[in-house]
């Protein structure tokens, strides 16, 4: 973990800093709007960079701050189009992971409907190895002619390797450049990356572009080594790092270049002003305002605390490797030496011609394009439909003896004793879960249901088929099991068939949940309030763990957390 973010904050060596090294009293300011920053005039070249959206249209809408989503970014391009441009580094369609048959349709219409938007939006769209994964990638590579420079055997017309686009009278080339390391389907063949650039290097050089844009599919790494075989370019994306780090929101300035990693599924894109000088030329200096600087410095102490610690230990234990002890030394000495040359940096500098430059976050605060959001209330609609026809019954059934899942109504009515723990669990967000999602349109989502109904996709559990047969009978459905919406007694104590047909005699599988049982579910992509004894609190009391609500103590529920800080967000934003 050290070692990656001592690579990731090999970017603030420089920060603040521009190429000649001069600097100026004022600020500059953002043309697109984000929540702290004004527009800029209409001489401003705004670029915003995505990257692996991975079929994700807009925010789960569960966390404190819902980030993403297809609507705010088409109305930021929107507000400037003449000065506009989007760059995607690819990985637009589907993640690497292998879909179930019945969960691709879902996968592939929302895939459609961000290339559609992307192309009303004239975006540069590049293709990753996950995009053709598949047959089906193959055969979908046709709605958006995409940018690669150094593959071969795709579908003729469906590739090019550059792309040229004029704004304000200036030339943009922009290049792609995949990861050779893959997986690519049979037939696709990838070719050395520095040759591929090199010659599309040259084609632009002789069609009069100014500046060069390369997206790769490539991590960090991979793309900082390519870059400094090319100078000349000016701007690099790393379109395919496993993680972007919160707080790595600058670029990395490589002599005269400059390397950003946007977030992934729209969260974070890079939101890049090129500022012309007076004669309309691009000059790549970027510059940092003080806000920025002193976030990235409070990230850089907080690293270098931890890279501390994590020496102390190493340095105890007799069997640590050597040669991974002198690499955490020096990347050590790394941050360090960032944090000096960035506290001694002016912020602004006085030049005629300038770069700048934030990973930008999609909130809510964000406006929406109207036409967009009307389009995408209609996918919600039609996802579900495509979703039900995928399916044609219930789940399959468990082996014979193997417990099965009962439902509420069921534990209810083996014991009075779950009379009161019915009536607590009543007062918890888990008895309305799947209400939440009926009331925006997501019940038949693949994206939220699972976490919002009781034993999703499981042996004699729920599915699409059985909830949407519960949501939609107005007397219990025959011959589709029991109830499962909303997260029941079952998610947390397992299936409960041999315990209500013998309550006397076999126990819940599980007595006591702990804290793992929830982690299932309330993941910091779609909890990011979750704290244990916090959440605890809301759902133990009178007839359900008042023993262990009591060793608890005092404190916030799980609520409370949330709506304190849904409220910070929105007094942020």
């Amino acid at each position: 973990m050290q070692r990656a973010a001592g690579r990731l904050v090999g970017l603030m060596g420089t920060i603040g800093l521009v190429a000649t090294g001069c600097f100026s009293s004022r600020a500059p300011a953002p043309a697109l709007p984000t929540a702290n920053s004004p527009k800029a005039d209409s001489s401003t070249i705004e670029l915003l960079i995505a990257t692996r959206l991975w079929n994700t249209t807009e925010p789960c809408g569960c966390t404190s701050t819902p980030l993403g989503d297809v609507a705010r970014i088409a109305a930021l391009l929107k507000s400037s189009p003449d000065r506009s441009l989007l760059l995607d580094a690819g990985g637009l369609r589907y993640e690497p992971k292998v879909l179930s048959a019945s969960k691709l349709p879902q996968a592939r219409l929302k895939a459609d409907f961000i290339e559609k938007t992307w192309q009303e939006l004239s975006a540069v769209v590049m293709v990753q190895s996950e995009d053709l994964r598949g047959e089906q990638g193959l055969a979908e590579l046709t709605a958006t002619k995409r940018l690669v420079a150094n593959l071969r055997g795709l579908p003729e017309g469906t590739t090019t390797p550059r792309e040229v686009r004029t704004l304000l009278g200036v030339k943009l080339g922009i290049v792609g450049i995949t990861d050779p390391s893959g997986p690519w389907p049979a037939g696709v063949q990838v070719s050395d990356p520095e040759t591929a650039l090199g010659e599309q290097l040259a084609a632009l050089r002789g069609e009069g572009v100014e500046s060069v844009i390369v997206l790769t599919g490539m991590p960090r790494e991979k793309t900082r080594r390519l870059a400094r075989k090319f100078p000349d370019v000016k701007l690099w994306v790393a379109g395919a790092n496993d993680k972007v780090e919160e707080g790595v929101e600058l670029p990395e300035i490589l002599g005269g270049a400059l390397l950003v990693t946007p977030g992934h599924k729209g969260e974070r894109l890079f939101h890049i002003s090129l500022h012309p000088s007076a004669t309309g030329s691009l000059v790549w200096r970027f510059v940092a305002t003080p806000q920025q600087r002193q976030r990235q410095l409070s990230v850089l102490r907080e690293r270098v605390s931890a890279a501390e610690k994590l020496l102390a230990g190493l340095q105890q234990e007799t069997a640590a490797d050597p040669a991974f002890i002198k690499t955490q030394q020096a990347e050590l000495q790394n941050l360090r030496e960032q944090i000096s040359q960035l506290s001694q940096a002016p912020s602004h500098p006085e030049v005629d011609g300038y770069v700048t430059a934030e990973l930008q976050a999609i909130t809510r605060s964000l406006p929406r394009d109207p036409a967009i959001r009307k389009k995408l209330d209609a996918l919600d609609q039609q996802i579900g439909q495509a979703n039900l026809k995928a399916l044609d019954g219930p789940p399959p059934d468990t082996l014979p003896g193997s417990p099965r899942y009962v439902g509420n109504t069921n534990c209810l009515g083996a014991c009075h004793f779950h009379e009161a723990a019915h009536k607590l669990w009543q007062t918890t967000q888990h008895s309305r879960a799947h209400r939440t999602l009926v009331e925006v349109g997501k019940e038949l989502s693949y994206d939220c249901v699972g976490c919002h109904s009781t034993a999703f996709d499981t042996p004699a559990g729920s599915n699409l088929y059985t909830i949407n047969k519960w949501q939609q009978a107005t007397t219990p459905p025959v011959g589709v099991g029991p109830d499962m919406r909303h997260v029941g007694c079952e998610v947390c104590h397992g299936p409960g068939s041999l315990h209500v047909a013998a309550p006397g005699k076999v126990k819940i599988p599980t007595q006591r949940p702990d804290e793992n049982t929830c982690l299932g579910c309330h993941t910091k992509e779609h909890s990011d309030t979750f704290e244990w004894k916090a959440y605890a609190r809301g759902i133990l009391g009178e007839g359900h763990g008042a023993a262990t609500r009591q060793t608890l103590g005092e404190g916030p529920t799980g609520r409370e957390l949330r709506q304190a800080a849904r409220k910070q967000a929105a007094e942020h934003q």
